[in-house]
């Protein structure tokens, strides 16, 4: 992909022509990701398309993949993970707009100059989808299921019976 989307965009403009953009954010002006991430490796490829729905809200549909490199919180390695976000929004001015959209979209708050900040928007959701605990696929990563045992699980012979303390009472006079 060489086509590099616009920062910002008015969509209330961009709805009523119905535009689709195809392109990518430079990974180089991503830096609330790359402040979320060991790495991002990739400029971030998205799909947007803006359109007008039958309510007469201004809809973003954006689509968008990056790939970044995450430090697995098991075995402490870097390990790459492909981040995949669809979603769909509409343009709210204040809170109170934001309140009343409907459930199947989420809020794109709009500047002061009308228009959206498509890269910000953009980060957020890539943000919002990294793992809280990123750990690597059992299988990939360095530390065994043995090792993530502490200590040691006593047998069903070392574990005193509760009920012994009755059976002495029981035997008493």
């Amino acid at each position: 992909m060489e086509n590099r989307l616009p920062l910002t965009i008015d969509p209330i403009k961009t709805a009523q022509k119905r535009l689709d953009y195809i392109g990518e954010f430079l990974a180089k002006n991503a830096n609330r990701l790359a402040a979320s991430v060991e790495n991002v490796n990739s400029n971030i490829e998205c799909a947007l398309s803006f359109g007008i729905d039958r309510q007469r809200l201004c809809v973003i549909e954006m689509d968008a993949k990056v790939s970044v490199t995450l430090m697995c919180q098991r075995c402490q390695q870097p390990f790459e993970l492909l981040v995949h976000v669809k979603n769909k929004f509409s343009p709210v001015k204040s809170d109170a707009q934001a309140e009343e959209l409907p459930e199947c979209y989420e809020p794109a708050l709009i500047n002061e100059f009308g228009e959206v900040d498509m890269l910000g928007l953009v980060e957020d959701e890539i943000i919002l989808s990294l793992p809280i605990a990123p750990v690597h696929d059992s299988q990939h990563c360095e530390v065994s299921e043995a090792d993530m045992v502490f200590g040691e699980i006593p047998t069903e012979d070392d574990k005193p019976n509760p009920f012994a303390i009755l059976a002495s009472l029981k035997n008493k006079p």
